[in-house]
């Protein structure tokens, strides 16, 4: 892709706009986690001032628009129903390449598992079963055919797709980029490859068009973010960075990576709230002169998974910390350089890039997600980050190091330890449920408060603790109990 350089252009400043550009549309009015949609009324409105409205989002009450004039801008600004109006920029969309070569390689992907305690974790029975994991990338070519995923598919572990930039459900044609992350949390060839979470359940998202560099590519990771939410899931993991590029409509600086600044940050951290851990991977900028993480990498609930090689070192490619407010990052390092990855061709093959270090991660937080289903993503996020051997030593290349995840493990149950002193805790059943929802613990329940997966909550009194749940539609719910736990709920 040619490097473009423009003068940095104002938000309504026309002096070098003689293409459509991009803008996010932010109105006023109660938050949208509290709501089913964006006001159509509004829609109406902005759609009225000459520009096209992208689509939408629930959780910013805000619409995605393109105008060729910025004139009409300030028609828009002007409207009552609007709050503020942000400028979209051009970012670098970095698809971490894989590094292939043509060398059969069995057996490798023991070396990425052992450097976590992955193996042994897998042996007491936690390989991600029951676990969600929503992948973001540019594409699934050939998953639907390719053998290492022949058990994937004989136990419907595929439960939804998506193309967002095409919209429509097929996802398999495109690039092969999100075919190799697939391959290294779910492959399964016998006696050459086994993924970090060989059990876990996917649903796959096309989010970006690797022909093109428009900034509704970040839009569509925000639209795939709320998608995945609505079905129900656990993890969200992208290998996908956003910085700089084209200066057509600006680009992010290093001051930008501050957890707060970017929208698609701003997204990440909204989905952590909600009860989805979020991984991504670093960036492949470490010998670049960008040489940072990229955004959403730089959230503070962002679990930032940066390269080793297989002795355990800094992979040269992989970018540096910290974030701009100089908090740790990456967060923590796995694997990235000449990892085991199945080829379009069936053929296992070597690949290098934090795209790869990225899914073994995710793979990591499944399986202890398995074994601790109702305990809350806080406090496995800093288990994690506690289990790596860097952790009272970080640096901005290694970050808090090498995760061990026997040692998450023995660090969430001794956290779990220290609140045994506490009443009983409360236990929910039966779950998934139909109607009625029944609590069982010390504390005795008259009011009950749960959450759908846009933040909007439903109040019900009970009997006994049994409450009566009916009127809710079928879906993703969360209670909260107690002071760490988060249950989700499945209403059929």
């Amino acid at each position: 892709m040619k490097p473009i350089v423009l003068a940095i252009c104002l938000l309504f400043s026309s002096a070098f706009l003689k293409a459509q550009q991009t803008y996010w549309v932010f109105f006023k009015g109660p938050s949208l986690s509290k709501a089913e949609q964006v006001n159509s009324d509004y829609l109406n409105k902005i759609s009225s001032k000459n520009c096209k409205l992208i689509g939408t989002s629930k959780w910013f009450n805000a619409a995605c628009i393109s105008v060729n004039n910025t004139k009409e801008l300030k028609k828009i600004e002007k409207l009552l129903c609007v709050n503020h109006i942000e400028p979209s920029r051009r970012y670098k969309v970095q698809k971490f390449e894989a590094q292939l070569n043509d060398t059969f390689n069995y057996g490798l992907a023991d070396r990425q598992l052992k450097m976590l305690g992955l193996h042994t974790y897998h042996q007491k029975g936690n390989t991600g079963k029951g676990i969600r994991i929503a992948l973001f990338d540019a594409g699934f070519y050939k998953t639907d055919s390719i053998i290492a995923f022949d058990s994937l598919r004989a136990r419907k572990g595929i439960l939804a797709t998506r193309d967002f930039y095409a919209n429509n459900p097929n996802v398999y044609d495109d690039d092969a980029h999100g075919m190799f992350v697939l391959s290294l949390i779910s492959g399964y060839i016998k006696d050459s490859l086994v993924g970090s979470a060989p059990h876990a359940t996917f649903l796959l998202a096309r989010t970006e068009d690797v022909a093109t560099e428009r900034h509704v590519e970040e839009f569509n990771w925000i639209r795939a973010l709320e998608w995945a939410d609505s079905i129900g899931v656990d993890i969200i993991h992208s290998s996908l960075g956003y910085s700089l590029f084209d200066t057509l409509e600006g680009n992010y600086s290093y001051k930008d990576m501050d957890g707060k600044s970017t929208i698609i940050t701003r997204a990440a951290e909204m989905a952590f709230s909600r009860g989805i851990f979020i991984t991504n991977s670093a960036g492949n900028e470490g010998q670049k002169p960008w040489k940072y993480i990229t955004a959403p990498c730089d959230g503070k609930n962002v679990l930032c998974i940066g390269a080793l090689d297989s002795f355990g070192k800094h992979a040269k490619f992989s970018s540096f910390g910290p974030s701009a407010d100089k908090r740790i990052k990456p967060d923590v390092m796995a694997m990235g350089h000449k990892v085991a990855i199945i080829g379009t061709n069936n053929v296992m093959r070597r690949g290098s890039g934090t795209s790869f270090s990225g899914p073994i991660m995710a793979g990591f937080v499944a399986c202890l997600k398995q074994k601790f289903p109702t305990v809350n993503n806080t406090i496995i996020l800093n288990a994690i980050r506690q289990s790596a051997h860097l952790y009272k030593t970080p640096n901005d290349s290694m970050g808090f190091g090498i995760p061990n995840i026997n040692k998450a493990d023995s660090l969430i149950n001794l956290k779990l330890t220290y609140t045994a002193l506490e009443p009983k805790k409360s236990s929910v059943f039966p779950n998934p449920f139909i109607k009625t929802l029944n609590l069982e613990g010390a504390i005795i329940f008259e009011n009950l408060e749960i959450a759908d997966g846009l933040g909007k909550i439903y109040r019900f009194k009970g009997t006994n603790n049994a409450f009566d749940l009916g009127e809710l539609k079928s879906g993703i719910y969360y209670l909260k109990l107690e002071n760490f736990r988060v249950i989700k709920l499945v209403k059929l």
